[in-house]
Parts: structure tokens; C-alpha cells; sequence
């Protein structure tokens, strides 16, 4: 069976990241997150739609089971599995880039006949974000978009399964301005849909999803790789993920669900926990990071980093604080788009974009975003959102006196 991966939207609730590339082509750990996708998709070709200004290779141009099909402008499912239809042949799974445990509902789809959707039972506030729908027997015979309504059962998770008939449809109905899931109503006012019922799939709607998804992604990564690990007083649990060519320092903790990526250099006296720390990433002397990600050739010099993502090729200066909760322990809330987001989150400390660098003595307020290439001046306290390629600093007057 084929599966048609959708990954050419615009990301927009995913700033800073989105300035330079779709979500699913985050590098976390040692791959990208919709190859983590990939390769839990063993068998049948993968059609992975892109947009091609968006979209970051990272070898996945070399697989041979994926074909990619591009979309230059972020026009809904629809457009998307229209352009697909030529290399559709005729049952076919449609998911987002980042169901990263898809593998666990595999046996499902291929048990169920297409067309077919994928369906929790209703919980209240579902149609905020969902689509609604209503089972009669072993079908679906109804569903609305985003809306309540009498006789509701279910909601939709997020993947379908397909067949050229449905695309028949979409193309029939293309001029109609209709969307998918108005379409597919047509279709369960018919005929009726079939369904089958699944866990919550992981979500990857906001930036801060991230680090919900982070111990996710560490289950998925390569088995732990043997290093030579040269050092004095060093305590690595078991869980601890290790690449190849790493350096560890003296007195070094690493804890928990925690993974070290090839070439990474990690300084005496540090402690990490339940983190993923990618590829040729430094971290200096006496640097504690919790239970967050640091991408790619990023260099720390010391601090406290808890439940943060730092972006790629940052420049992290010597006591670098970031703190993760508020005094009266509430949710943290963020600006995303403009607007005014709660993340349901009682820790998060930065979300900080690439080439980003700081003095030394700079500190974060919980929920802060920084955009990409950016740079924070010493001894700076930043909070809210500081957008991409902006200076930022204290303006301080220096007093000297005769004494």
C-alpha cells in the first residue's frame, strides 16, 4: 500500500523554524522527523509531497521507496492528493509528516477497506480543532468540520485511508472551492465510510509541540552505539544514547531518556537529562540542560538550559540562564502569530531560533521566542518574542569616579 505524506504547508504556527523550512524537515537527534515517518513505513512506496523552497533533502532524495511529488503553494489536502494522482495506484494512506509511532496502527489500515478514516470517541472541545462525525452501524454517515452537532460520536484523527475512487471525487469537485472534508461528507451521505478507531496521534500544530514529542523521538532513535568514552568520575545511565566520535569530560552526568549525537563534545562537570543534544554540538564547562533539544554545530559555553529548543549553529555565551517556570506555577503562555497562545505548559524556558549568539550573562523569562539569526547582547534579560535578526541588549552607563 502506498502512503502519501503531506509536508508542504506553511508551518506558520511553528515560527522560528518555519522562516526556513516545513517542520518535517527539523533535524532532531540524527535524522529529520519525517524520516523517523520513513522508516517506520517498511514496506509499499511513500509519496512525500513538498514544497520545493521549503523543503531540506537530508538524503531523502536517495530512498528509493519515495517519490516526491511538489506543491508550490500551500492550497489544502485537496490540491495535494490531486497532484499525487498520477502516481497513485490505488489504495493509499494519508498522514502528516510527524506520526512518528505510525507503525503501531498499521495492521489496522490494512484490515479496513478504503475509503476509510481513522476516529477517536468525541471529547468535549474536540471540534476545536477536529473534525466531527456521526456513526451509524460500521459507518460513518456524517461529518462537519470544526463543529458540534446532535447525534456527534467521534472525532477525526488525522489519517485516512484512500482508494482512486476518492481522488475521482476531489478532481470532479475541484472547481467547486469545497474542502476535504466537505467532500468526503458528500461521500458518507452516499455511501457511507468506514472507520476504524486509533490512540491520539502524536501533534506537531505549535512550536512548543516539540518537547512533547521529544521522548517520542528518542524511542525511535538508533540503538545505543559502543564509544570510547575517555574520563574520570563519569555517570551515564543505561537509557543514554550515544553517536559515534563523542567526547566526554570529567565528572560527567548524562541521565534519563537522553541522546548524544556523533561528534558532540560535552565538558567535565556537566549534567544532562532527558535531552537530545544532535550532532557537533559543544557544551562547555558545568552546563546543566534538562529535558530539552539542541540542534546541530550549536556551542554552549555554561549555563542552565531547562525545557528549551535551541535552534542550529548558535552561539551560546558563558552563563547562560533560562528560566522554565513561573512563580505562581501556571501555564505558560506564548505569542504565536500575533496572538496570544496558552501551551497548557506549566515548564518551558526558550524556544530560540538559528545562528542565534549571546554575550555572556544573558537570561530568558519563561515562554520566551527568539527569531533566527539574532543576536543578545551581555548581561540582557529577554522575555516575550524578539524577531529574527534583531540586536538586543541593555543600554548601561559605565560610572568611574575618583575615590
Amino acid at each position: 500500500m502506498q502512503t502519501l505524506i503531506l509536508a508542504a504547508g506553511e508551518s506558520s504556527r511553528f515560527w522560528p523554524f518555519s522562516e526556513e523550512k516545513h517542520k518535517a524537515f527539523l533535524k532532531i537527534g540524527n535524522r529529520t522527523i519525517v524520516e523517523y515517518v520513513i522508516d517506520k513505513l517498511k514496506d509499499g512506496e511513500i509519496i512525500l509531497v513538498v514544497n520545493p523552497k521549503r523543503y531540506i533533502e537530508n538524503g531523502i532524495r536517495n530512498r528509493k521507496n519515495v517519490k516526491l511529488v511538489e506543491q508550490k503553494e500551500a492550497l489544502g489536502m485537496n490540491d495535494a492528493i490531486l497532484r499525487s494522482k498520477d502516481v497513485i495506484h490505488d489504495d493509499f494512506l494519508v498522514i502528516m509528516p510527524y506520526y512518528i509511532n505510525i507503525d503501531s496502527y498499521l495492521n489496522k489500515v490494512k484490515s479496513v477497506k478504503a475509503p476509510a478514516i481513522a476516529l477517536r470517541k468525541y471529547e468535549e472541545g474536540d471540534e476545536k480543532t477536529h473534525g466531527i462525525v456521526r456513526v451509524k452501524g460500521n459507518k460513518i454517515v456524517e461529518i462537519r468540520e470544526k463543529e458540534k452537532f446532535e447525534g456527534a460520536t467521534h472525532s477525526i484523527i488525522g489519517m485516512y485511508k484512500l482508494n482512486k475512487a476518492v481522488v475521482d471525487e476531489l478532481d470532479k469537485m475541484k472547481d467547486s472551492k469545497s474542502g476535504f472534508e466537505e467532500i468526503l461528507n458528500g461521500i458518507a451521505k452516499r455511501d457511507g465510510i468506514n472507520y476504524f478507531e486509533i490512540d491520539q496521534l502524536p501533534s506537531l500544530k505549535y512550536v512548543t509541540d516539540l518537547l512533547s514529542i521529544r521522548e517520542n523521538l528518542y524511542e525511535t532513535l538508533a540503538v545505543k552505539t559502543k564509544t570510547h568514552l575517555k574520563g574520570k568520575g563519569q555517570f551515564i545511565d543505561k537509557t543514554v544514547v550515544i553517536g559515534k566520535n563523542v567526547k566526554i569530560g570529567n565528572n560527567v552526568s548524562l541521565k534519563g531518556k537522553t541522546f548524544i549525537g556523533n561528534n558532540s563534545f560535552i565538558g567535565d562537570n556537566c549534567l544532562i537529562r532527558d535531552s537530545i543534544i544532535n550532532e557537533n554540538v559543544e557544551i562547555g564547562f558545568g552546563t546543566e540542560i534538562a529535558r530539552s533539544i539542541i540542534m546541530d554545530n550549536t556551542h554552549i559555553h555554561s549555563g542552565f538550559i531547562g525545557d528549551s529548543v535551541i535552534g542550529e549553529n548558535c552561539k551560546i555565551g558563558a552563563n547562560f540562564i533560562t528560566a522554565n517556570r513561573r512563580i505562581d506555577r501556571k501555564t505558560i503562555r506564548i505569542k504565536i502569530k500575533n496572538e496570544d497562545y496558552d501551551t497548557g505548559l506549566t515548564r518551558l524556558g526558550v524556544i530560540m531560533g538559528n545562528n542565534v549568539k549571546t554575550g555572556i550573562s544573558v537570561s530568558t523569562m519563561p515562554g520566551t521566542l527568539v527569531g533566527n539569526n539574532s543576536i543578545i547582547g551581555s548581561n540582557t534579560e529577554i522575555k516575550g518574542k524578539i524577531t529574527s535578526n534583531k540586536l538586543v541588549y541593555n543600554k548601561t552607563e559605565l560610572v568611574e569616579k575618583n575615590i
